[in-house]
């Protein structure tokens, strides 16, 4: 792929150098909510989803991806009383821990319960059950829009929680999620790429060293159900991969995306496009995307804060680099006009036939021509932005009005 031919040269135009290019760690995140009645007899609602979650685990282990399950306490309740308390002698969450599963699924509680429960009980119900919780918090919210009556936010899990029923405590070292962009409720996910710190609840995305509990960021991460166009994911998070290795992302920051899933929308069809979105990303090059849980993650990232010297990382959805690739004109070239209105023109000064190309900031192609002299490109269509245009191997920054 023509990607990979221009990542060396990319690497060293960047505006700082790295001893190696980062690489994009992705994982499958789901939840179930309380409201989907799990815990209900005869058990009709949870048996179906039970079956439906095994089938995503031996999806998951069958193509040795990473999968976190973040759970309400309906399931766990449920598997209470229709596994450990029924006919069944093992219950879901003790197979998903076990051979040959652990190493693929991690369990995290979701900070979202009824019935007086808290997240502590959450935990407390499925170490109960052989899930060897995390203690990474599911589905936290960085904000609530008013008015709600809702009254889950991040800054209680500073502290160690102690369960509302069953008075066990709990220190949680990681939240993780939600991305619901443009959501109703929590209108202001954390939807960025960020791992540090939260400062405090009218200062979140100030890192503070001083705190004890990290922020994970969902990393633009796309949701996928039943009626969801997969190739869009696919194209979303290989472009992702790409837009580091292209150097439109810095070198110096640490990446994560998701895959969410909401377990409602588990059946044939999704399946069926679940295995379509991994099988497409396994294709891709172990040094550009990398699968692993939120728990490998995050080991991962205190790697990286060995290696580079740096205690935490923030990049947001949709930024762009403010410096990269030389100036045209010392390599006989010449780029008109920059910025670009509509139509633009590179000349170029041996005369030899050349291909020119143009990566948006997902480091997808746009558009491609070949010439030699002077070669125009029409950039209408495109949106604002910033662009990369690639003539062989010389890269050069292009903003878009």
């Amino acid at each position: 792929m023509k990607t990979f031919a221009i990542i060396g040269m990319l690497i060293i135009t960047v505006s700082s150098l790295w001893a190696q290019t980062p690489k994009l760690y992705v994982h499958i995140v789901s939840h179930n909510e309380p409201t989907d009645n799990l815990d209900a007899p005869p058990g009709l609602n949870y048996a179906t989803a039970k079956a439906n979650v095994l089938k995503m685990a031996v999806l998951v282990n069958e193509k040795n991806v990473k999968w976190n399950l973040q759970t309400s306490d309906g399931f766990v309740i449920g598997a209470l009383q229709f596994d450990s308390g029924g006919t069944s002698t093992t219950d879901v969450f003790e197979t998903l821990a076990n051979p040959p599963y652990e190493d693929n699924i991690e369990i995290d509680p979701r900070s979202k319960n009824k019935s007086g429960r808290n997240i502590a009980d959450q935990y407390y119900l499925l170490d109960s059950l052989g899930a060897s919780p995390s203690t990474t918090v599911g589905g936290f919210l960085c904000y609530i829009c008013e008015p709600s009556s809702m009254e889950i936010d991040w800054w209680q899990y500073q502290d160690t929680i102690i369960g509302a029923i069953y008075g066990n405590k709990v220190k949680f070292d990681l939240l993780s999620g939600a991305g619901s962009a443009g959501a109703t409720v929590h209108c202001n996910d954390f939807y960025d790429f960020g791992i540090f710190k939260p400062d405090s609840p009218s200062n979140f995305y100030q890192h503070n060293p001083d705190r004890n509990l990290w922020c994970l960021g969902t990393g633009c991460a796309p949701i996928l159900d039943s009626l969801d166009d997969e190739q869009a994911i696919i194209d979303l998070i290989k472009g992702q991969a790409d837009s580091i290795q292209l150097g439109l992302w810095p070198q110096d920051k640490f990446y994560v995306s998701r895959i969410m899933t909401n377990q409602r929308e588990y059946g044939p069809m999704f399946f069926k496009k679940m295995a379509k979105v991994i099988d497409a990303l396994n294709q891709v090059d172990a040094q550009k995307l990398q699968w692993a849980t939120i728990g490998e993650t995050f080991t991962a990232f205190q790697e990286w804060q060995a290696a580079t010297g740096l205690d935490h990382s923030q990049w947001g959805c949709g930024q762009q680099v403010t410096q990269i690739g030389r100036d045209a004109s010392e390599e006989g070239i010449k780029i008109y006009p920059n910025p670009v209105p509509d139509q633009i023109t590179v000349d170029i000064s041996d005369q030899l036939t050349h291909e020119v190309e143009i990566f948006d900031h997902l480091g997808r192609l746009v558009t491609r021509t070949q010439g030699r002299s002077s070669l125009s490109l029409d950039l209408s269509a495109l949106k604002s932005g910033m662009y990369l245009l690639r003539v062989e191997d010389r890269v050069f920054k292009l903003i878009k009005q």
